[in-house]
């Protein structure tokens, strides 16, 4: 007979454990996540939530090549952060994108140089980012020719910067036409393989 009750003992928190777990499933309702307006506010994504308050803050990861269809930007994941819920809409801003890292290790061989910066930049509307660039040589270049690469990375990030919101600057460090500027500048000082902008990051005040 104690063996029988031991086992009823055992059987009723499993029970209302499961009911439990069944009422917080049923209270949860089915949220549907939009990009930003750059990328046309496209629904990327579902989430499930019991209150919209929890969803707001979440920072979401999604494949450029998915969100554009450009097949060239597969190695590039961007950042969006839930910024406002309306009803069962989520909308999401762009904090910053990022290169895959094998992509990355598969540019540099031998033989070559690679020349990186890394800088704080001030955007239109009191904005600021960081954001780290990467140049790939065709050859080994000496230390005078790299610094000179590097300055010309710097200056060409930041200049774009000035004139440009995030969303903006993002466009162009990752859509648009700057590693080919830094390009065309950089190849004037030795053969340049390779210009990517490793990273951009959204710098939030408090």
């Amino acid at each position: 007979m104690v063996k029988k009750d031991l086992k009823k003992e055992k059987t009723k928190p499993k029970r209302t454990e499961s009911r439990r777990t069944a009422d917080k499933w049923k209270k949860k309702k089915w949220f549907t996540i939009f990009a930003p307006k750059l990328f046309d506010q496209k629904e990327i994504a579902e989430t499930v939530a019991e209150k919209p308050e929890t969803i707001k803050g979440r920072v979401i990861n999604f494949n450029a090549r998915e969100l554009t269809g450009n097949p060239k930007k597969n190695h590039i994941t961007l950042y969006f952060k839930v910024f406002d819920v309306q009803g069962l809409k989520v909308y999401t801003k762009l904090i910053g994108h990022e290169i895959n890292q094998s992509f990355l290790k598969r540019l540099v061989r031998r033989r070559t140089s690679k020349m990186e910066t890394n800088q704080i930049v001030n955007l239109k509307g009191n904005e600021k980012a960081r954001v780290k660039t990467v140049v790939v040589s065709g050859r080994k270049l000496t230390r005078i020719k790299e610094t000179a690469v590097r300055k010309i990375m710097l200056e060409k990030i930041e200049y774009s910067a000035k004139k440009r919101d995030f969303d903006d600057f993002v466009n162009e460090m990752v859509f648009g036409n700057i590693s080919i500027k830094i390009q065309n500048e950089a190849k004037k000082i030795g053969l340049i393989k390779r210009v990517e902008v490793v990273k951009t990051k959204l710098i939030e005040g408090k």
